[in-house]
């Protein structure tokens, strides 16, 4: 979990996403991103966990649908 915490802490939101023909987000994706765009610093994985009530898979594949989507991006 130590190293999602690093990764959590850069990740940033793309404001200038292109949002023509992107598919919808998943409700996994919503929640992370909007605890993303909440908490900009000291960022914990174990705190996403809890406060979305997500498992880590889940938390896992909304991160990546996230960054396929080019809504978040790594510092």
């Amino acid at each position: 979990m130590n190293e999602f915490t690093w990764v959590l802490n850069d990740l940033i939101i793309n404001t200038q996403a292109n949002d023509e023909n992107r598919r919808a987000l998943t409700l996994h994706e919503i929640l992370v991103l909007g605890w993303l765009v909440f908490y900009t610093s000291d960022r914990h994985y174990s705190n996403l966990l809890r406060e979305c009530k997500l498992t880590p898979e889940q938390c896992h594949e909304a991160l990546q649908g996230l960054l396929e989507l080019d809504l978040i991006r790594v510092r």
